[in-house]
């Protein structure tokens, strides 16, 4: 059986922000933000910590509530990339979320 699927880069992440997010303006002045999420291992004690950036109009949910422990749902793409410093390169792999939305966890 054939799945056939809209995005080939899609990610769906549930988890809660373990530092303060932090925001940015670029060279154009639109903001950004720049978080961490702890996304819980099913069955496991075990969390993954995922590096995400928002733009736009999800930059401007992390903004309005960047506390740590704040739960989010996020919807986007993986992006990778590296870089060089003092001479060794390092690779890196984020979210580009697409959506945000914030989890009430009393309902």
């Amino acid at each position: 059986k054939v799945i056939k699927m809209s995005k080939s880069n899609y990610v769906s992440l549930y988890g809660t922000l373990i530092k303060d997010a932090v925001i940015k303006t670029d060279d154009k002045g639109n903001e950004y933000a720049l978080f961490t999420l702890s996304v819980p291992q099913d069955g496991t004690k075990w969390c993954d910590y995922i590096n995400c950036i928002a733009f736009g109009d999800t930059a401007v949910i992390v903004k309005d509530n960047p506390d740590q422990n704040t739960p989010f749902h996020v919807e986007g793409r993986i992006h990778t990339g590296s870089y060089q410093k003092n001479g060794r390169k390092y690779y890196t792999t984020d979210i580009v979320t697409e959506k945000i939305e914030l989890v009430n966890e009393d309902e």
